[in-house]
């Protein structure tokens, strides 16, 4: 974040020590870069829809592979393949945008100084991230089953 001050003759400068250009934070600080919504949601969904590709693909290939989670079978017994993988995406995608708005909350429900400052912000980069990343993984692991 850049700090730009007047001084008596009305010349704006900057006076930040910051080594990261402002076009690259949002509001400064370790967890400012990257941490519109958007790109992060953009982390979050490329990462499920690997694991989505990845789930569909392997279980159409081989006949030894199974779908390791309960909810993710039922869901492709009960509506097919396809329809039951996209319905496990827009409910897990769903489930990590509200834990991770749930940051929010938390700052505004905790007494002062219990959450810091940039808290709701760093919570939501490192959720989605982290999500994207885990997925992404799953996503690789399985295509790996082809191998």
């Amino acid at each position: 974040m850049q700090s730009i001050t007047k001084d008596g003759s009305g010349v704006e400068r900057d006076v930040s020590n910051s080594s990261v250009p402002s076009s690259y934070a949002i509001d400064g600080g370790r967890f400012g870069v990257g941490a519109d919504r958007y790109t992060l949601f953009v982390v979050l969904f490329v990462g499920k829809a690997l694991d989505a590709v990845s789930t569909v693909t392997v279980l159409s290939l081989r006949e030894d592979v199974y779908e390791s989670m309960w909810l993710t079978r039922t869901l492709m017994s009960e509506f097919g393949m396809v329809t039951g993988v996209l319905i496990t995406v827009v409910l897990a995608v769903v489930g990590v945008v509200v834990l991770a708005e749930s940051g929010e909350a938390v700052a505004r429900l905790t007494p002062d100084g219990w959450a810091p400052d940039d808290y709701p912000t760093a919570f939501r980069v490192v959720t989605y991230c982290s999500a994207g990343v885990w997925y992404g993984f799953l996503g690789v692991h399985n295509f790996m089953l082809l191998f």
